[in-house]
């Protein structure tokens, strides 16, 4: 019998990104991590490090490791194991790159709680950077996960995907794991274009993880808004505007696009969108 990773839902993770139509000079973002550092703690996200990365020389014989003008910022919850331990967990990661800035989830608690959190932060990296790049893309992802509790050879994935162009044919009948990934790019308007796409694989995962030994299924929905030309420009003063209205799109074309993937029993039974 399939089940969601989760009593209430059965996300794993998620994601929100912005990319920039280019990067941000280094003193532009050293005023945004400057900026995010002041507001963090108030977000609930206490630890920080720095972003590294690694250069290498044109001969292959050196191989240096430095820091770029980033950073991550970690919000942490208590979280209580199987065994009744309690131990601080990694709720939420908020980075900052000259090229992107994300709002990494690995908590979800819903969309009515998790937007109005991110844009505390997302707000004022963008209402920064807007005044000096244009926008590229806004991403929203998620990464659904659901487990087979029974036997391996009963885990079909019949019972809880529908067909759809956006899953290869095969993995209705295989018997073993799989991969499926497929992507499509959608006109919206003569100045930017939708891309969707849907990841789905069967697999068995190792300890840690709390699904290792059962067959689990991996969906990742992933819509990006992606603009032509110089980008998308804003008035530093609407940003938040903006991203609202964008990832609000985005939000309602990963609902009507998970609607078509999973099936609709399952998810009536399971209190998800159908």
């Amino acid at each position: 019998m399939w089940k969601m990773l989760h009593n209430e839902n059965a996300i794993e993770g998620a994601a929100m990104t912005v990319r920039f139509a280019e990067p941000l000079s280094s003193m532009v973002a050293k005023k945004v991590v400057r900026e995010i550092e002041g507001r963090a703690s108030d977000a609930g996200f206490f630890d920080r490090q720095p972003l590294q990365q690694f250069q290498f020389q044109l001969d292959g014989k050196d191989v240096r490791q430095s820091s770029v003008v980033g950073m991550v910022f970690q919000h942490n919850k208590l979280i209580r194991d199987a065994a009744g331990n309690v131990a601080p967990q990694p709720a939420r990661h908020f980075v900052v790159q000259p090229e992107q800035t994300v709002m990494q989830i690995q908590r979800y608690r819903g969309w009515e709680i998790e937007w109005p959190d991110a844009v505390k932060l997302l707000g004022p990296t963008l209402s920064i950077a807007a005044g000096v790049v244009p926008i590229a893309a806004f991403r929203l992802e998620y990464l659904n996960r659901f487990i087979f509790d029974g036997p391996e050879e009963e885990g079909s994935v019949t019972d809880l995907l529908q067909k759809s162009d956006f899953v290869a044919p095969h993995v209705f009948e295989a018997s073993d794991l799989f991969h499926s990934h497929t992507g499509r790019f959608d006109d919206v308007s003569s100045s930017s274009r939708r891309l969707t796409q849907v990841n789905a694989d069967l697999q068995i995962l190792n300890v840690p993880h709390p699904t290792a030994g059962n067959r689990t299924l991996a969906l990742m929905l992933a819509v990006e808004r992606q603009f032509s030309g110089p980008g998308l420009e804003m008035d530093p003063g609407e940003v938040e505007e903006v991203a609202t209205k964008y990832f609000s799109c985005l939000h309602d074309d990963i609902h009507a696009l998970f609607k078509k993937l999973v099936d609709s029993e399952f998810a009536s039974e399971n209190n998800l969108p159908q």
